[in-house]
């Protein structure tokens, strides 16, 4: 009894001494239009003490005697902060949630709020490419975001398609944006030596597209410009997932479709083709030519139907002090012809632990290996619609006996693919392992640690039947990136003034090697490694490195978070330039002007928020071919011995004056919110300079070298970038929104060096086809106009430099016919929400831009009887008035027919509907019934449905773009189309 006494004092006394240190505050929490909030939560920053407020958003809470400050907030609503003086009452006003505004958006080397950044970007967030069939992240941005231009420049599985942003701002020089993957900047290109035509592989072939959160776009220069000598071409960074202080979530998500080619070229069948080589035989007073009967339809033999699933697991989670997330992925697809197959299996982990209150530890970690089946590169005849389309309709793959045959200059691509070994496997390691650590309140400290590992291995292996004694070649790849960065971030509110400031320092260094062996001579074709071969034909070794030093700041100033104000720098030195060049200086200042917050405008009430901002600033690039572009550099090995002895001799001019490419670029910008946020709407006008353009100027024979790397010309990018996403209808169980991006884009060559072009205007040779023209753009088409067959006469008609038709076209004749460069491009979706079930509709376009469809050149050659010919040309002249598309077989003209020209170039407008999606999610209370379910969706997409285009288009596809990385776009050379995908999945959430 003494001791329950004892105890009950204590209690009473500590309650006593509790209720001393603690005190009572009340207050009303209204809207914006005085009408009170109920259940609106009231917590102590800070801690667990808390209450809600009652039905007249009246509460009463007892605080301890340390408290600071309590925030309110309420779903829908913007949270309030008060701090706590010594009276105890205080009630809060809210506003409605913009959540658009409020949302945090990635720059570099930090975050901010869409309200209150001055940079111009666009965030594409995993929505917008869930569940996509698509082999790498790079393809989901097609469409998807204003002033970004996204083809495909090859239809080998994992080539790295052309992206360019804001146009092209580099003559030769490298033309890809900089992809950062939390924090890391990544190596340019996954390096390849047989395949993948003028493009490498993707650099992106071995994320995860399941593994990112978001992709931000960065364009204008003051969001550029502290990249520095990366910025010219835009950035994209790219934030992978990430866990949550939440109860641990595991997500399945699978997938499994097939594909079909959207469209090919219709080939003659043997009957066709004798028919034609026949008449045109007699028509020019030839000797019969006895055919082989027979037929063979080679495209159908190689294309099949395509096959891909994906199996992705992943969990998230964490507690205040851990969080993590974990993801694998297995994916594997066939493409829709023969031996383009790839498997990549994929893992990550994103972990971020609090040590204490002030100090973070945290890593971004992946790991992927991709192995690939390939076919060749489009413009060999080794790949299978190449040689298919080429291939002569009544050979035969097999014998009597049912097996292969050499087929001779256009291969047995059947044989290849059945019997050729051709291999490519790449691992790739990308993380980083930072350490962050708050100083003081207002001053943080971050170094960050990061890699990019990559190492690829390509083995080919060719049987005595397609190389007469059997060939085989080995390469290994390493490329080697590790970078460190330190940055100290300081910010502070005084009043209505904030003041924040970055500086920073990071060093980047890359080691390359290769190693290349190849021989011929092979005993057995069962004998797939290189060292069987009896007659080396290649053995090399090779290495490279470069560095970049980079220091780098930026500055920001708000006033009442109405009037803003950000300034950057940034100093880099790269390896690649000579030491009195080695270091170049960015910069760029931005403002901005929240309209909204004046009071002018408080009457306005359907403008939630309404900013302009305006920047300028400049960006560089140092991406040219090699390492060591201002070096004179000698080689050794075969071609240098003298007599048998060993020798040196120079393979490169030096130029100790080659410095950076830079771009100087301005940008005026409109954001605008209207009617309750439902309709957000975002224009830019900027204009790009860039000069002093990296290019590899060709010399005269007689110097003894090929080209030289120099500084020359100056290019302009100007255009406008418009982005409306809209929410059209609101109701409890529909909703239906939309989402409409839009780029214009003007390119102009302002200056080059002298090389004059027939009419004395300064030129560069891009292409056979393209060339960079003073005046025009950079990818003007500079060909024979063709203007058809003349229907009296039956001959093929150009029209000559004094603008005459003629007969007999010769070089002097070519004509400026238009530019690849799109006068715009963008993209749209439509969303619908009915209850459980969702409908999305994408569709993507481009506008003024032509197209080469080069293998043309072949397969409408009236006389060449190598190759097989498309059954256009069966619509030839026959008689006076035919309106025929190929001459008549007599005419001088018929074999001149298929040259270089208008002919062969095409509009390459379109607009295509590029997913449509329908999905049922399962009702709550049927997940709930399911103990072990918190989530379950399934849904069908279909991809490249259907494309409008002109109606006198000849190709398999609009969308090309030859040799990747934007030099030579809009051409293709049997080009594999896009893919019809029809794919099946589902997510569910555990």
């Amino acid at each position: 009894m003494r001791k329950l006494l004892l105890l009950l004092v204590c209690c009473a006394l500590l309650t006593a001494q509790l209720l001393a240190q603690s005190r009572v505050i009340t207050g009303k929490v209204t809207d914006a239009n005085g009408q009170p909030v109920q259940n609106a939560s009231v917590q102590v920053k800070g801690s667990s003490v808390g209450t809600t407020t009652g039905a007249d958003g009246t509460y009463s809470l007892t605080i301890p005697a340390n408290a600071q400050a309590i925030v309110i907030s309420s779903v829908g609503m913007a949270a309030n902060e008060i701090r706590l003086g010594t009276g105890s009452v205080f009630n809060s006003s809210m506003k409605l949630e913009n959540k658009d505004l409020a949302e945090v958006v990635v720059v570099g080397y930090g975050t901010q709020t869409q309200r209150t950044k001055v940079q111009t970007s666009s965030v594409i967030k995993a929505d917008a490419f869930k569940n996509m069939p698509i082999v790498s992240p790079t393809q989901a941005l097609q469409g998807q975001a204003a002033g970004v231009n996204m083809t495909n420049s090859s239809g080998l599985l994992g080539a790295a398609p052309n992206v360019q942003v804001r146009g092209s701002s580099s003559l030769l020089g490298g033309t890809q944006p900089l992809y950062v993957v939390d924090g890391v900047p990544l190596n340019d290109q996954v390096l390849s030596t047989a395949q993948g035509g003028g493009s490498g592989l993707n650099p992106l072939l071995d994320l995860n597209p399941n593994d990112i959160e978001s992709m931000t776009v960065l364009k204008d220069a003051a969001a550029v410009s502290i990249y520095g000598s990366r910025g010219t071409n835009g950035v994209i960074l790219i934030k992978t997932k990430r866990g949550s202080a939440q109860k641990t979530r595991v997500n399945l998500d699978y997938f499994t479709g097939v594909s079909n080619p959207t469209d090919l070229l219709e080939m003659m069948n043997g009957d066709q083709f004798r028919g034609f080589v026949t008449d045109y035989r007699a028509a020019r007073g030839l000797a019969p030519q006895i055919l082989p009967a027979g037929n063979f339809d080679w495209t159908d033999a190689v294309v099949q139907q395509g096959k891909v699933s994906s199996y992705s697991l992943s969990t998230s989670g964490g507690n205040d002090r851990t969080k993590f997330y974990l993801g694998g992925t297995y994916y594997t697809e066939s493409g829709f012809t023969i031996g383009n197959d790839i498997k990549r299996l994929s893992g990550r982990i994103n972990l971020e632990h609090d040590i204490s209150s002030r100090v973070k530890v945290g890593t971004n970690f992946s790991l992927s290996n991709t192995n690939s089946d390939r076919i060749g590169v489009e413009n060999n005849t080794f790949a299978p619609l190449t040689s298919s389309s080429l291939q002569l309709p009544y050979v035969q793959p097999y014998d009597a006996a049912g097996n292969f045959v050499n087929t001779g200059f256009i291969q047995n691509v059947l044989a290849i693919e059945a019997l050729n070994i051709n291999d490519f496997k790449s691992r790739r390691t990308i993380g980083n392992i930072f350490l962050e650590a708050r100083i003081v309140d207002n001053l943080k400290f971050r170094t960050d640690w990061g890699i990019d590992g990559v190492q690829t291995e390509e083995r080919t292996r060719s049987v005595n039947l397609i190389s007469p004694g059997g060939s085989g070649s080995r390469s290994v790849f390493q490329d080697q990136k590790w970078l460190s960065t330190n940055t100290f971030t300081w910010d502070k509110r005084i009043g209505d003034h904030y003041v924040g400031a970055l500086a920073g320092q990071s060093i980047e260094k890359a080691d390359f090697d290769a190693i290349q062996v190849a021989a011929t001579g092979f005993a057995s074709d069962q004998l797939p490694n290189v060292i069987s071969g009896s007659t080396p034909s290649t053995t090399s070794a090779s290495r490279s490195a470069w560095a970049l030093e980079s220091y780098f700041g930026r500055f920001n100033y708000r006033f009442k978070d109405r009037y803003l104000f950000e300034a950057s720098v940034r100093r880099d030195g790269s390896s690649r330039f000579g030491k009195d060049k080695r270091y170049g200086n960015f910069w760029a200042v931005a403002g901005g002007w929240v309209i909204s917050e004046e009071a002018f405008m408080e009457n306005v009430k359907f403008v939630n928020n309404l900013k302009l901002t305006a920047s300028y600033g400049t960006s560089g690039n140092d991406r040219i071919g090699g390492d060591f572009p201002s070096l004179g550099l000698f080689g050794g090995g075969v071609g240098a011995d003298y007599n048998g002895s060993a020798g040196l001799i120079p393979t490169q001019i030096p130029n100790p004056n080659l410095s950076w490419e830079e771009t100087s670029q301005w940008d005026i910008g409109l954001t605008a919110s209207m009617f309750n946020s439902r309709v957000n709407l975002n224009v830019n006008v900027y204009r790009k300079l860039t000069e002093n353009n990296l290019v590899n100027v060709p010399l005269p024979f007689t110097t003894g070298f090929p080209s030289v790397n120099q500084n020359i010309g100056k290019i302009e990018n100007k255009g406008v970038d418009i982005e409306l996403n809209t929410v059209n209808i609101r109701t409890k169980d529909f909703e239906w929104t939309t989402s409409f991006n839009i780029g214009f884009l003007d390119n102009t060559v302002l200056s080059l060096p002298t090389n004059k072009d027939e009419a004395g205007r300064d030129f560069l040779a891009i292409s056979t086809a393209q060339r960079a023209i003073v005046g025009e753009s950079r990818n003007t088409f500079y060909v024979l106009k063709y203007l058809g067959v003349n229907p009296t006469t039956g001959d093929a008609e150009w029209l000559d430099r004094t603008g005459k038709p003629t007969i007999n076209p010769v070089q002097a004749d070519r004509y400026i016919v238009g530019s690849a460069i799109p006068d715009f491009t963008g993209g749209f979706t439509n969303t619908f929400r009915y209850k459980g079930f969702d409908l999305t509709a994408f569709f993507n376009f481009s506008y003024g831009n032509l197209v080469l469809i080069d293998g043309l050149r072949f397969t409408e050659n009236l006389g060449s009887g190598s190759f097989n010919k498309t059954t256009n040309v069966l619509d030839y002249w026959k008689k006076a008035g035919d309106r025929s598309f190929a001459p008549r077989l007599s005419s001088p003209t018929a074999p001149i027919f298929n040259q270089l020209s208008t002919l062969q170039i095409q509009d390459g407008s379109y607009l295509r509907l590029k997913t449509l999606q329908l999905g049922y999610r399962l009702p709550k209370t049927l997940t709930d019934k399911a103990k072990f379910l918190s989530s379950a969706r399934f849904y069908v997409l279909g991809q490249n449905l259907f494309i409008v285009q002109d109606k006198n288009f000849r190709g398999p596809d609009a969308e090309v773009s030859a040799n990747g990385g934007g030099l030579t776009t809009g051409e293709s050379f049997f080009a594999l189309p896009q893919a019809r995908t029809f794919t099946f999945g589902f997510n569910i959430g555990l």
